[in-house]
């Protein structure tokens, strides 16, 4: 098969790029109707950046610095938050558009190469996450960007090259796509590295190897110069405490539905069979490589919110590139150049769902009613350029169990294994989880505290998944915080106050804070006690 004009190609993606990221830009801001609390969480992180709080040093996350870095330098150049995100998208796929071009153009065959760039570059710039349900998110844009460039980065690690060879440049390009991945989830990095240096070392690429290696070391002392040693162990610290935290073993289905659950194991039983095909039609070496990829797109699948799959799409790339000739290799008297072809039109029909809702987000996205929307974030001033939908930002549903609240039902609530409410200084929490409503739940907890006549700069550790009561606020950000509960009771040695929510978003969460500040027997005092919350002053001597 022929392979694509590099030059045309690349032309290709980057009208691609300008066309769906002028699609994003369209509204003049960024629209959200699903994922606000993932969205408000990204928010807390990037205005702590861009006060100079620096990731891992003064504040907890499990996410890498390049996360959202790319974000930060467009709000610190001028712009609002919601430009700021949608611009940064379309500037990594701009520096990506070449580097997918090249990987594609020397690896594939010309049909392949256009809908694998297409497909990639599309990744970087989708607004949504995957899945089959349609809505406009930024939610996990950095799984996303991630997945881009974790294939690119196979493609030239694992495929041979189709003409002449340019090691040195094919191993620089995956060391600094290797080092990227560590700097945004370290998942990817871990989970990949192993395959990929396995690959180079098979391959005979040794020279490929050595610049990798080399390329990776530089984009790490690079980031050490500029942040410091520091920012290497608190990411170490970060790690570890997600590791260890009850909160977050995975963030969706447990791990055995991801590898034969009835939503995944068609994938699974798919990959086997690439497998066999590949080895069975001389393609030994890639089919080993393969059943070492598996396990691996596996782990990262389960440790990303909505297990979405999509390593699927580069099973069908991997099938077509290494597509033996016609006739070539038979089993069973089936031909497997054909078969090859089956296999991938099959991986991409197990992902058409989540494919063709990323293809049509920055579409759904222009179309927008705008009228719909307010700002997520209202009390900061100038920021008015992302918005989330009135309905889901005000309704205020929560799940409440009426077997604590009404005496007729209590009696039921032993067969459905209630545990009992939570208590803390003396405060009762009956169960209560909220389906909707974050931005009124911010809005009027700020204000109550106003009225309080709560300090200006006053931090809270707050006993809940979302925490950025902050950005509603004349407050501060809780210094060594997590902006995303992990555990260890990250920046409570700095918190002014305790702020324990009558009703919570994450009730599991909410439960386990508590219970953890109970049984360390942190002294706390109360100060206010009303619907909406129960706020502690904590002794600071005693933390």
């Amino acid at each position: 098969m022929s392979r694509p004009n590099p030059l045309l190609l690349t032309a290709v993606l980057a009208v691609f790029a300008a066309l769906f990221g002028g699609l994003s830009l369209a509204q003049g801001g960024l629209y959200l109707d699903t994922h606000e609390g993932d969205t408000y969480h990204l928010l807390d992180i990037l205005y702590r950046m861009e006060q100079g709080l620096d990731p891992h040093v003064d504040f907890v996350t499990p996410l890498g610095l390049f996360a959202f870095l790319p974000i930060v330098l467009f709000m610190q150049a001028g712009l609002g938050v919601g430009m700021a995100i949608l611009w940064a998208e379309i500037a990594i796929a701009a520096a990506m558009v070449p580097v997918v071009a090249y990987a594609a153009a020397t690896r594939l065959p010309r049909r392949t190469a256009y809908a694998f760039g297409l497909f990639t570059i599309g990744l970087i710039l989708a607004m949504t996450y995957g899945g089959a349900a349609s809505g406009a998110s930024i939610s996990m844009h950095y799984n996303r960007w991630a997945w881009a460039l974790a294939f690119t980065m196979l493609t030239l690690a694992i495929l041979p090259a189709r003409g002449s060879t340019r090691q040195t440049l094919d191993g620089i390009l995956i060391g600094v796509l290797a080092a990227c991945l560590l700097l945004i989830k370290i998942t990817f990095f871990v989970c990949l590295l192993p395959p990929v240096a396995i690959a180079l070392l098979y391959r005979g690429q040794r020279r490929a190897f050595a610049a990798a290696a080399l390329a990776g070391l530089v984009v790490v002392a690079a980031v050490t110069a500029g942040y410091g040693l520091d920012h290497w162990l608190g990411y170490y610290n970060d790690l570890r405490i997600v590791a260890g935290s009850e909160v977050r073993p995975f963030v969706g289905v447990p791990f055995n539905q991801i590898v034969a659950g009835p939503i995944h194991v068609g994938g699974s039983i798919l990959a086997i069979l690439a497998v066999f095909l590949l080895r069975q039609s001389g393609r030994i070496r890639e089919g080993l490589i393969l059943v070492l990829l598996i396990p691996a797109f596996l782990y990262i699948t389960y440790q990303n919110f909505g297990n979405d799959p999509k390593w699927y799409v580069f099973i069908a790339v991997l099938l077509m590139a290494l597509r033996p000739a016609p006739g070539e290799h038979t089993v069973a008297g089936i031909d497997l150049s054909d078969g090859a072809a089956w296999l991938a039109a099959a991986a991409i029909a197990l992902y058409f769902p989540s494919l063709f809702n990323m293809a049509l987000s920055p579409i759904n996205h222009a179309a927008l009613e705008t009228d719909r929307f307010i700002p997520m974030v209202p009390s900061r001033d100038g920021e008015s350029d992302i918005f989330i939908r009135l309905d889901r930002a005000n309704t205020i549903t929560a799940e409440v169990y009426l077997d604590e609240r009404v005496p007729v039902w209590a009696k039921y609530a032993e067969d459905a294994e209630r545990l009992p409410p939570v208590e803390i200084g003396g405060v009762t929490f009956p169960h209560c989880e909220f389906l909707a409503g974050s931005r009124a739940f911010f809005v009027e907890i700020a204000a109550d505290l106003e009225r309080a006549n709560i300090p200006e700069g006053s931090q809270f550790y707050t006993t809940d998944i979302l925490t950025a009561i902050w950005l509603f606020g004349p407050y501060a950000p809780l210094r060594n915080g997590a902006p995303w509960y992990y555990g260890e009771f990250s920046g409570l040695e700095n918190a002014d106050y305790v702020l324990v929510p009558k009703c919570s978003f994450v009730s599991r969460v909410h439960r386990i804070m508590i219970d953890e500040l109970t049984g360390a027997e942190v002294p706390l005092t109360l100060v206010r006690d009303n619907d909406l919350y129960a706020l502690f002053e904590p002794d600071r001597g005693d933390l």
